[in-house]
Parts: structure tokens; C-alpha cells; sequence
């Protein structure tokens, strides 16, 4: 719930040939996350993807298909197709795509052919003024002609009229149109210019321009009527095929990545390795799968980073050092793994015997090994256990060897990719902590406190119970709209209902509800439908007087209003204070938790330890001069512990930050005031929460009460003033809603990005990605 799945190792190897076989089962396991070879060298490189009548059929579909997909609205809202089921439907399912990409093929020809349409349109009803046939203003030989388009057309006879014998001139709307021999060219340019006129492209074609405007205008709506019964063809063909489309396009993509997959693997000339993750709870089953496929699989939990409270390295698998050696010595003398087995197949039988491998080890000054050793060292090379070595079995070992991180690689050896933990109820608010980046393995996982923490502060901010309804309508109007079943449009979803309900339940606290107060000193007094309710909650409901005085919270009753001073904006304002220091409190303990299992107690103390003196030491001073108990400058308890905190931050900025001590003294008391304005910026809960009562209070005083006003007074005036009040007072309430929706997430969503999540935590860590990727629309081959 708090932490990520803990994730193993896996390494495999074995022969070439069998690599589609074991990439086909690592993407039916759906829980191998293959890890991309990075480390190239003699002879070992990356594999290529396959190159097959299969694997190219299956690309060129897959285009085809994400071609349709990207341009409709496909969902499944039928469940997962069998994987034999949607095998079949591909196999057959092409000519169904063809026939959806000549829709949308059709769509996009018309809307190319009518912005052309539209272009050649808007010139040809600027030239229709002229009343000049097309042929004319395309020029003849031995004239010229000049067309352009100026604000001063109607002074052209003034401008030409030193001229006007050598030339014929036409002017009209705008346009100004001149044919002369070309001796006169130049002075017609000059006076074009004194006009300030910008040359017109003459269309090509014949005929009057405002008769060819006209007919564009008719082709014009015949291509929108094409598009219109297309995209009626195409969404009649989307709701036959939709699930048929994202079957298939899951289908393909998982088949793509096991022909693509070969890029990601290590490959030799005899043999390949895979390293890759899988969960640890997953890891028996994944390795007793591929046991019966591979030469070698091996799974080990990971120990690194995080994992371990000391500061041991984290361990390789080990090898015998004569084949590390042997290893070695190839890529030294550039021999590849064949060339060696030939050299030292003394009897060309393919197999390599104890006494064959012996000698070539001592020819090599790698070992002079006695017999009993060199057993040892054929049993760890042959896989298949026949006392003798082949030339694959010797290819994967050393693959093997060279795929394996050394210890001088330990510092850029990759962490494991991050799979989520959480239950159903937390899940849809992983889609928050993903914005920042999924947390490094081994760290805390704040998706659990972040479903409790952001729908509260959102609901604190709004705190309008009627807005909370209209947030749950939103929700479930949005989740009967085909988009609602993708999986991350129900999450949104989720998170959306999750901000209406505590709308809704800081409402009922604040007695708000669009933007009316619902108690007696609201608008309706004891009028109010709540009347009862919050009369009996004023006088039952309210803060424990021992938690009252500690907190200087005494005046807090149900409902208190927020809005207005002596009346609940004061302890709105000490909430907001209260609710900042408690929420970066909690932060600064998970990041002490998280650097304490990363570096140790000494670490933990200095980077975070020292945070929490100065938090709580600076939040006590400060609330002891606010409630009236001391100086803020006076020595305290509290005191003592901000500078013992202040001097810890110090020393951990000189020390295990390597600011260095000059460093350390100058940034560590300037640092403080950071943590000064992060418990501060929680005073934007009452700021915006405050603004937005506001606006809804205009709606009210500018719209409601006059509308009730004038309908009161009755008459035709009485009706038309009402009726233009309440378009404002709706016209504010939908500004209200909507910013009601926007601004308090964003203050929400900054609070956790900036303040809380910059206390604690690492958004480094990758995504989980199993080859072929997640069974949702399609099952796993049984």
C-alpha cells in the first residue's frame, strides 16, 4: 500500500534459434520487463528485429489499424476477447480497416479540396468587382497587366492621370486593375505603389470571377456533404467495430514487440541473454516457465539502493574466474567465441573434452588447472550435461560473463522499474503521482495519502456543498460518454467524484451551498430548510475545549463561516496554517524514513532530521507569540530546538550535501526561510477558498436579490428586470462553478507537487512495462 512490488534480477540465455520461442512466452507471462543492452562489445551486440512474411504482415497492419485508431472513438465495453479469438479476428479483419481508412481517406481529401476551395474563392469574389473575365487578367503578349488590391483605389484616376491616355484602367471595391504596353510598366509600378497597392495572384482558368466564386461555393457544399455521410459511415462503422479495433490493435502491438523485442537482448553469434525484471512474488512461476525453454535462467531478488541498511556493494552473480579470463583474453586478442572453438576443437567432432578446454587455457596463460579442477570448470559451461562442451553451451557462458554489470559498472547499474501496489480504492489517484514521475524503487509511494489529503484540501478551498453536487453530476454525465472506459478517463473520473464528496462535506460544514448560507444568518434566516439542523450543530457540535485552548481554536463551532471576520475567518486562517505545518510534517517523516534506508541514521538526521527540529521548533515559537504566551524573540524550549536544528542543517549542507563548511553557514539559515514560505503558501486555502465565496456572494447580491425584488414587484418592468437579474445570477454562478473547478485543483495540485512531495520525494523511478504490455482488451494464450 505504501510501497512499490519488490522486483528480481532475471537473467536468461540460450541458443539463437530459440529466442522467438522465449520472447512469445516472456510477453504470455505479462510480468517480464526486459532491460535494454547497453554495455556493446567484441563480438556481443544488440539483436535485430525480425525479419519475416509474419512479422512484416504484422507491422504493416498494425500502421493500418493505429492509422483508424487515432482517428475514431473506439471502446470495449464487452469485455476481454479470448486470445484465439482475436488471433482470428486479425487474420480476417484487414479488409474492415480498409474500408474505415477509405472513410477517413475521403474526410481528409475533402477537407484538403475545400480549404483549396475557400483560398481560390476568397480571390476570386475580391476580383468579381472588376467585372473582368479571368483570360483578360492573365496578360496577353505586348501588354501587361497589373492587378492590386489598395485602400486608396478610389483615387487611382488622380494617381494615373499623367498616363491615363497609354493605359485602360479599372477600379472598383477596393481593386485596382491596369493593362499597358510594356514601355509604360515602370511608371504603372511607381503609381501602384503610390497607392500602396499589394498585387493580387490571378487565378488561372476563363470566365467571369463572380460567376467561378459561385460555382466554388457549389463544390464547396458538396464536399461538406461528403464529409458529413463519411464521418456518418465511419461512426456507424466505429460502433460495429470498436471492439473488434482495440482487440486487434492490442493484438498487433503485442506481436510487434516480441518481432521488435530482438533490439532489447544481447545476442552473439550462437547464443542471445536477456536481463530483464519480474516481481518477486511472481518470480517461482516466471523461472519454472522458462526453464523449460532456455539453457540458463536465473532469478535474484534485488538488494540495492534502498533495500539494505548498510553499506555493503550490492553483489554480482559470480562466474569462475577462468572463464571471467577467458573472457577477457578474446576480447584482448579480438577473437570471436567461433574462432576460438575452432582453434581449439583439436579433432573437429563439434564437442570440446576436458583435456582440449585444459590445454587451451594454459596456451592462453589463462590456467594450468589439474585435472580435478578443469571437471569442475566443463561441469559450470555444460548445460546439457554430457561431460563434453559444444560451441553454443561455450557462447552462452561467455555472453553470459559479458552481460553481467562488473563491479566498476555497479554505480550505472539500472534500478528496477517501479509497479504500483495499491488497492482499488487508492489506485485511481496514481494517476497524480505519475504527473511527477513514479517514485524510485524502494521509497515511499504517496498515492495512499494523496487520495486522503488532496480531495480534503480541494473540498476545503471550494467547501460549497451545492458545487459538490454539480462536480458529482459532471462525473456522471462524463462516465456515460464512450471515452468513460478507458482506463485512465475512469480514474479522472474517480478523482473527480472524490473532490465532490468533500465538497459536499465542507459545505454541510460552512453551510454553503451555491453560494447561499444555510443556517439562520443567511439569506433566508430562519427560513432556511437547515435551520433545525445547524442550530442543533451550533450548539452540540464544536471543538473540545482542551483541544480548543491548545490549538487557539475556541471559537470553532458548526458551521463557522469562513468569509467573515470574527465570525470563522480567523480560525480559517489558523486552519489553513495548522493543516500546511501537519501536511510538510508528514513529509519531512517520509523523507527521513527514506534517506535512513538509503544512507543510515547519521544521514537521515542531518538531511531530514534537522528539518523536522527547525519545523516544529519555528512552528511553536511562532504560535506561542500568536497565542499571546511569549515575544516571538523570547527564549523558549522551542528555541533551543530551531537551533540545534538550524546547526544540524548547517552541518549537513558542509557535510553530506558537499556545500563545505562556508557553504553550509551561509545557505543553512537562508534555507530556513524556504521552509518559512512552504508552511505559509498553505494560506492560499483561505485566500482562494475566501475569493471564491466572494463571487458567489455577487451572484447573489447582484442577480438573486434583485431578481426576487423586481418579480415582487410585479408588471411588465418588474418581469423584464427579473429576467435579465437572473441571466446574471446564472451567468456569475457558471463563472463561479467553473472556477471553482479549475483554481482550488490547481492550488491543491501545487501544495502536494511543490510543498508536501519536494520534502520526501524521488519521481525517478521508470514505469513497470512488461513485453507485449497489459492484458486489457485481450487474454493471455492459456
Amino acid at each position: 500500500m505504501f510501497a512499490t512490488s519488490e522486483m528480481s534480477r532475471l537473467t536468461v540465455a540460450a541458443p539463437v534459434e530459440k529466442m522467438e520461442e522465449i520472447l512469445r512466452l516472456c510477453t504470455e507471462l505479462s510480468c517480464v520487463h526486459i532491460q535494454e543492452y547497453g554495455r556493446f562489445e567484441d563480438g556481443i551486440g544488440v539483436g535485430s528485429s525480425m525479419d519475416s512474411e509474419d512479422a512484416n504482415a504484422v507491422s504493416n497492419l498494425l500502421v493500418k489499424v493505429q492509422a483508424v485508431s487515432s482517428s475514431v472513438q473506439a471502446v470495449n465495453t464487452d469485455g476481454a476477447m479470448s486470445h484465439k479469438e482475436a488471433k482470428s479476428l486479425v487474420a480476417s479483419f484487414e479488409s474492415e480497416i480498409n474500408t474505415a481508412l477509405g472513410y477517413i481517406d475521403t474526410i481528409r481529401d475533402s477537407e484538403a479540396k475545400i480549404s483549396t476551395c475557400q483560398e481560390q474563392h476568397h480571390v476570386l469574389n475580391r476580383l468579381a468587382p472588376l467585372d473582368l473575365p479571368l483570360e483578360l487578367m492573365d496578360g496577353y503578349e505586348g501588354i501587361e497587366l497589373f492587378v492590386g488590391e489598395s485602400r486608396r483605389a478610389s483615387k487611382s484616376r488622380e494617381v494615373f492621370s499623367d498616363i491615363l491616355s497609354e493605359i485602360e484602367l479599372h477600379a472598383a471595391g477596393g481593386l485596382i486593375a491596369v493593362a499597358c504596353r510594356p514601355e509604360h510598366s515602370a511608371e504603372v509600378q511607381i503609381c501602384m505603389a503610390e497607392l500602396g497597392s499589394k498585387p493580387v495572384q490571378i487565378p488561372k482558368g476563363e470566365g467571369s470571377p463572380g460567376q467561378k466564386a459561385e460555382a466554388l461555393l457549389d463544390e464547396i457544399k458538396r464536399l461538406e456533404s461528403t464529409i458529413i455521410e463519411s464521418q456518418e459511415s465511419l461512426d456507424q462503422w466505429t460502433e460495429k467495430n470498436g471492439r473488434n479495433l482495440v482487440a486487434a490493435e492490442e493484438y498487433l502491438s503485442r506481436e510487434s514487440a516480441i518481432h521488435t523485442a530482438p533490439t532489447l537482448v544481447a545476442v552473439s553469434n550462437q547464443a542471445f541473454a536477456l536481463d530483464g525484471w519480474v516481481p518477486s512474488d511472481q518470480a517461482s512461476s516466471v523461472e519454472s516457465a522458462l526453464s523449460k525453454l532456455a539453457s540458463h535462467v536465473s532469478i535474484e531478488e534485488y538488494e540495492g539502493g534502498h533495500h539494505h541498511h548498510d553499506e555493503h556493494e550490492h553483489e554480482t552473480p559470480s562466474h569462475p574466474e577462468e572463464l571471467i579470463m577467458l573472457s577477457n583474453y578474446l576480447q584482448r586478442s579480438n577473437q570471436s567465441i567461433f574462432q576460438f572453438f575452432q582453434s581449439i576443437d583439436l579433432d573437429d567432432s563439434g564437442m570440446i573434452d576436458c583435456y582440449e578446454f585444459q590445454m587451451a587455457l594454459k596456451n592462453a596463460d589463462i590456467a594450468n588447472l589439474p585435472p580435478w579442477e578443469m571437471g569442475k570448470l566443463v561441469s559450470a559451461v555444460d548445460l546439457d550435461g554430457d561431460g563434453k562442451i559444444n560451441l553454443p553451451e561455450l557462447d552462452i557462458s561467455l555472453t553470459l560473463i559479458r552481460n553481467t554489470p562488473s563491479h566498476d559498472d555497479a554505480h550505472d547499474e539500472p534500478e528496477p522499474p517501479i509497479q504500483y501496489t495499491n488497492n482499488s480504492t487508492s489506485e485511481p489517484f496514481e494517476l497524480m503521482v505519475d504527473l511527477v514521475g513514479r517514485p524510485k524503487y524502494g521509497t515511499f509511494d504517496p498515492t495512499m495519502l494523496i487520495m486522503m489529503t488532496f480531495p480534503f484540501i480541494y473540498g476545503m478551498i471550494l467547501g460549497d456543498w451545492g458545487y459538490g453536487i454539480v462536480l458529482l453530476l459532471l462525473a456522471g454525465w462524463l462516465g456515460s460518454k464512450a471515452f468513460a472506459a478507458d482506463p485512465m478517463a475512469q480514474k479522472g473520473l474517480t478523482i473527480l467524484r472524490w473532490m465532490g464528496v468533500w465538497c459536499i462535506i465542507w459545505g454541510i460544514i460552512f453551510a454553503e451551498g451555491f453560494g447561499f448560507v444555510w443556517d439562520k444568518t443567511g439569506q433566508m434566516g430562519s427560513d432556511s430548510p437547515f435551520y433545525g439542523f445547524y442550530e442543533w450543530t451550533y450548539a452540540n457540535v464544536h471543538v473540545p475545549s482542551t483541544l480548543a485552548d491548545l490549538l487557539n481554536l475556541g471559537g470553532l463551532h458548526m458551521p463557522f463561516h469562513r468569509a467573515e471576520a470574527g465570525h470563522g475567518l480567523q480560525e480559517y486562517v489558523v486552519l489553513s496554517i495548522y493543516l500546511g505545518a501537519l501536511h510538510i510534517f508528514i513529509g519531512y517523516i517520509l523523507g527521513l524514513v527514506n534517506v535512513y534506508k538509503a544512507h543510515g541514521a547519521a544521514a537521515a538526521y542531518f538531511e531530514k532530521g534537522s528539518w523536522l527540529l527547525i519545523l516544529i521548533g519555528g512552528f511553536m515559537q511562532c504560535r506561542n507569540m500568536v497565542s499571546g504566551y511569549n515575544e516571538l524573540f523570547e527564549f523558549q524550549i522551542w528555541t533551543l530546538l530551531l537551533v540545534v536544528g538550524i546547526i544540524s542543517l548547517i552541518i549537513g549542507l558542509a557535510i553530506f550535501e558537499k556545500f563545505g563548511w562556508a557553504g553550509g553557514l551561509i545557505m543553512g539559515p537562508i534555507e530556513t526561510f524556504g521552509l518559512l514560505a512552504n508552511t505559509l503558501s498553505y494560506l492560499r486555502i483561505m485566500a482562494v477558498g475566501v475569493a471564491g465565496v466572494k463571487i458567489a456572494e455577487v451572484s447573489i447580491t447582484m442577480g438573486f436579490e434583485p431578481m426576487m425584488d423586481a418579480f415582487t414587484s410585479g408588471g411588465a418592468t418588474g418581469i423584464l428586470v427579473g429576467l435579465l437579474c437572473l441571466l446574471l445570477f446564472l451567468f456569475i454562478q457558471v463563472f463561479a462553478i467553473a472556477l471553482g473547478i479549475l483554481s482550488p485543483t490547481i492550488h491543491a495540485a501545487r501544495l502536494h507537487f511543490v510543498e508536501w512531495m519536494g520534502k520526501f520525494y524521488d519521481g525517478s523511478g521508470r514505469a513497470f512495462a512488461p513485453l507485449g504490455g497489459r492484458n486489457l482488451h485481450v487474454e493471455n494464450k492459456s
